[in-house]
């Protein structure tokens, strides 16, 4: 049924959680109908899976009025939207361009602004320029202004820049440490936190604390205490602090990390599904983290409708990891739902469209899915021919070593060979059980993979692997 309000509801669709949050607590509106209507925007944008429908039979102009509200009330809260002010503003000073209505409107920016604003430094900076702008104009007035928040203002700046340059140092180290995996960066903890948790320093500083910290628990494994982190962040959004949609977005996809790494898939999903509203160059890394997450809950029918839907974007796409990353996805929906034809026509394209990219990125999760296909369409020839053709065996060798790690496509390779006839059953055993690593090298998450994938080649040999399974389990229980 096509509704009235289309424009309305599409637009009431795209206002996310935190939005609504901030824009119920700036609410002042007394007309009951309006308060309704902005009240179910705010419902749907936190319960987006059973949202409520609007009101046809109200004025369509307090619909008008409530979309103009909330645009202007997000407009100002929002510091990128800020941060086009401040460059168009410096360059009109810069370039002796201001107008008489820009420099009211800036002396009364002036008055009003503090430390703690998202982009304080460069307002600081920028008012330095205005006073010399000012200055050569003999406008002495003014400047008692602009000096006036000079002078108050010149702790915070030199406090601003000094944290700046020590979360450059900070960021250096982070980013090392994950490269490398050998350096410490724990003693980043406590300074960083100082930060986060400072009032009074200025709103940029402590986002980039904020990201910062993250980095270092995620390179840590410390996921409780990212939470608390996140959880405090989540605070100051809903109170309209350090907001943009791009800061957003980017929250909302560290949060789909950090939930998936605590093994709570609803909230992972909750996350996801808000990540991938915006449309940017990195919607598709997005798109990547939402489709696995609906594959581990088995969510398989709606997870190839969101790939599907999704397709031209993944072919329009330079990004080669990410591109690499939905391929694999897609291959995995398509077996899960039994379109294997579709599936190997697929794979086949893929590679010959991407062959100088493929063995960039995780090559081996594309593989051992394209090679599934080929098993359940009982095509162990063809399987064969396509380790064969990209030396899989001799590249996944050189990947070994690495925590959790166990050889797939050395089992892909064995079953092949049987299902072709061309070793016993009990060879298939002896090869596949001494490829199977040590339980007592293994995690926990890096066992119940292992497990996992036993489980999706029984359709083959389901008492072979049965047997395999016990075997691994002894093991388990020597270590």
């Amino acid at each position: 049924m096509k509704s009235k309000l289309k424009i309305f509801a599409d637009f009431a669709e795209s206002v996310l959680p935190h939005e609504a949050a901030f824009l119920l607590k700036e609410n002042r509106i007394r007309d009951d109908e309006k308060e309704d209507i902005l009240s179910r925007v705010c419902h749907n944008a936190e319960e987006f899976h059973a949202s409520v429908d609007f009101d046809e039979t109200v004025d369509k102009r307090k619909y008008a009025y409530i979309k103009k509200w909330i645009a202007k009330k997000l407009e100002k809260a929002d510091v990128d939207a800020n941060l086009i002010y401040l460059s168009h503003i410096e360059k009109q000073v810069l370039t002796d361009t201001i107008s008489s209505e820009e420099e009211k409107e800036l002396l009364e920016r002036i008055n009003e602004y503090d430390q703690t604003s998202f982009y304080f430094e460069k307002f600081y900076e920028l008012v330095k320029e205005y006073q010399d702008y000012l200055l050569v104009r003999f406008r002495y007035k003014d400047c008692e202004v602009t000096q006036d928040f000079l002078k108050r203002n010149k702790q915070h700046y030199a406090r601003a820049i000094k944290v700046k340059n020590q979360l450059f140092l900070a960021t250096k180290d982070l980013t090392r440490q994950y490269t490398t995996q050998a350096l410490n960066t724990k003693h980043w903890e406590a300074q960083l936190l100082e930060y986060l948790y400072d009032d009074e320093l200025d709103g940029r500083n402590k986002y980039h604390a904020f990201i910062r910290l993250v980095f270092l628990y995620f390179n840590y494994k410390e996921y409780e205490k990212a939470k608390e982190v996140f959880d405090y962040m989540d605070g100051c959004f809903r109170n309209g602090l350090m907001y943009s949609r791009r800061v957003l977005f980017n929250y909302y996809g560290n949060r789909v990390i950090l939930h998936s790494n605590l093994k709570d898939l609803e909230k992972a999903e909750y996350f996801a599904h808000l990540s991938v509203k915006q449309e940017n160059s990195d919607k598709l890394f997005y798109l990547n983290n939402l489709i696995a997450i609906l594959l581990k809950k088995e969510k398989n029918r709606e997870a190839l409708e969101l790939l599907t839907d999704n397709y031209k974007l993944f072919k329009s796409s330079h990004n080669h990891h990410q591109k690499l990353g939905f391929a694999t996805h897609y291959l995995r929906a398509l077996v899960r739902n039994n379109r294997i034809q579709i599936a190997e026509n697929f794979a086949v394209n893929f590679l010959y469209e991407n062959k100088k990219h493929v063995f960039e990125h995780r090559w081996n999760r594309f593989f051992s899915n394209y090679l599934l296909a080929l098993t359940i369409a009982e095509k162990p020839a063809e399987a064969l021919k396509v380790m064969e053709k990209y030396d899989l065996l001799e590249k996944e060798a050189e990947a070994s070593g690495r925590e959790d790690y166990f050889p797939k496509i050395q089992f892909y390779y064995g079953l092949a060979l049987y299902l072709n006839g061309n070793i016993s059953e009990d060879k298939l055993f002896e090869r596949l059980s001494g490829s199977l690593p040590a339980a007592s090298q293994m995690t926990e998450e890096g066992v119940d993979a292992l497990l996992a994938f036993l489980d999706r080649l029984s359709f083959a040999l389901p008492n072979f692997f049965s047997a395999l399974k016990s075997h691994f389990h002894k093991s388990l229980l020597v270590s």
